[in-house]
């Protein structure tokens, strides 16, 4: 049986943010530091070094202006004729050392928003930029990545339920964690109000997890109708749309594959500047590497501008895996052309836009969780928002009405269970009176009656959006003895068992978190 996590302690948990403030400077010269003179060959005018924190030059770090890459040389130094469009100079965060974070604003609190960037200026005047990086004691071999989907805050009492929902739950993970954690926003992180970034930049910050965004095609700015020059508002926030880092054996990559022309005229691809940008940064990349890449829309294997182009510049990687958010349902996808791959395509923070605590298709708010231990995934699940790991499924009576006409359209000597993130390995018993009686069977992809119950038929939600087949993780069984006491044993690819007993007969908790 799972386990709920305790009352959230929100009033306890911003008091001690604000009691335990940290002005964290970033990107400030070590004293110790002195970068080297530089005189950039002819033609060059994008340049500076990269030194730690003892001033010893660090050699090889990826350097990128958003449309070409270079790597740092002996001494430290880059240098690169800039691009005309580029609007930021940025570096690639080697495994030795450390994400640089930015404090914030809000309650004062210690930041965690990646920092790896400058600014550049419209006419070039400033031609050297200069980054301090700081060692870590070792390579974080065993690590955690944390993906979420879709916050998607488009007002204050959307920003109050983020922060007081996802953010505490996200904190009390990280704090609770034996191994580093990182994460990444997987875009929408506002709805069409850019004005909403900087909070939500900062009340992020507050979960201490160095963390960095993608974006969402609802974070363009949706009067303007170019798509690079709709997400420069995003990046002055949340840093480049296009970038990566290095964790352990991992070579983690944020992009942006929204191709916008406004808000509702937009689609997912990749430019062929793009493309070009990520075939000169995996060319600092050994194979024996994991690669991860986040984006907001999912590409499945559909006709997106230059996604074969884009996926075949990770053929011979150890392993790949996509990240994405969007639809407001979870899924797993495996990937099978050009290379084999595999989507993860991730239930939102927001749910179905912060309606209830659930997803459309009946999947809980929350995030996903993986382990990486050197080049291998060791772990991956759905952290629901507000539960323990052990909550990854739910089950129903076969024939149960849920908002007054949406059912499973099963018999009454069923059960339905509904287990988020399945996938073709795992293992799925069902038990009647304590008795193992074979596998559940897979049930076509259909509407969520429990979701599109309450928001349609509880809350008077229009049904445009939820009334979709958007559930492909329903799973039933036909009881052998009708009065049996069935419980259902979902075991992942990983070895890890959850079990569940009880059915879930009316919407009580459809809108709750437990108590």
């Amino acid at each position: 049986m799972h386990k709920h996590h305790p009352t959230f302690q929100r009033a306890r948990f911003l008091a001690r943010i604000a009691a335990a403030f940290l002005v964290l400077a970033v990107g400030t010269v070590f004293a110790s530091a002195k970068h080297p003179d530089i005189k950039p060959d002819a033609g060059m005018d994008l340049y500076g070094s990269i030194i730690d924190e003892t001033g010893a030059p660090v050699v090889g770090v990826v350097v990128s202006d958003g449309f070409q890459c270079v790597a740092t040389d002996a001494r430290g130094v880059y240098q690169m004729k800039r691009n005309p469009k580029a609007r930021m100079v940025y570096y690639s965060t080697p495994s030795e050392y450390e994400i640089h974070t930015q404090a914030t604003a809000v309650k004062k609190g210690k930041g965690s928003s990646a920092v790896f960037h400058a600014k550049l200026d419209r006419r070039g005047k400033q031609k050297r930029f200069n980054f301090d990086l700081k060692k870590l004691p070792a390579p974080e071999k065993l690590f955690t990545l944390i993906c979420v989907g879709d916050p998607q805050t488009s007002n204050d009492t959307n920003i109050v339920r983020y922060r007081n929902e996802t953010v505490v739950d996200l904190y009390t993970f990280g704090k609770t964690s034996k191994l580093p954690c990182y994460a990444i926003l997987l875009g929408d992180i506002c709805s069409d109000a850019p004005q909403y970034h900087r909070t939500m930049r900062d009340y992020t910050g507050l979960t201490e997890i160095p963390y960095f965004a993608v974006i969402g095609n609802h974070d363009h700015e949706q009067a303007i109708t170019d798509d690079y020059k709709a997400s420069a508002d995003f990046e002055s926030v949340f840093g480049p749309v296009n970038f990566s880092f290095n964790r352990g054996d991992v070579h983690i990559i944020g992009m942006d594959d929204i191709l916008y022309n406004g808000r509702t005229d937009y689609k997912s691809g990749f430019t062929d500047e793009q493309v070009e940008w990520l075939r000169q940064d995996l060319s600092f990349v050994p194979k024996d590497k994991i690669i991860v890449l986040g984006y907001h829309a999912p590409l499945y294997e559909g006709e997106a501008k230059n996604r074969a182009k884009l996926m075949k510049l990770f053929e011979g990687y150890a392993e790949v895996h996509l990240m994405a958010g969007h639809t407001h349902d979870h899924r797993n996808f495996f990937v099978k052309k050009p290379i084999e791959a595999y989507e993860h395509i991730h239930g939102t923070a927001c749910g179905a836009w912060w309606r209830s605590t659930l997803n459309k298709d009946g999947a809980p708010n929350g995030y996903g969780v993986y382990t990486f231990n050197g080049n291998k995934v060791a772990d991956w699940y759905f952290k629901a928002t507000g539960y323990g790991r052990g909550y990854q499924m739910r089950m129903y009576p076969g024939d149960v009405t849920f908002g007054g006409k949406y059912s499973y359209k099963q018999g009454p000597n069923d059960v339905v269970v509904d287990v988020w993130n399945a996938d073709p390995e795992w293992k799925i018993i069902a038990y009647e009176n304590g008795i193992a009686v074979g596998p559940v069977r897979k049930l076509p992809r259909m509407v969520d009656a429990y979701a599109v119950g309450y928001h349609v038929g509880e809350l008077g939600a229009n049904s445009t959006g939820y009334e979709t087949k958007s559930n492909q993780h329903l799973y039933v069984h036909t009881k052998r003895d009708p009065n049996a006491r069935v419980e259902i044993r979902a075991t992942d690819r990983f070895g890890v068992t959850y079990v569940v007993r009880e059915l879930t007969t009316d919407l009580s908790r459809a809108g709750k978190y437990p108590r």
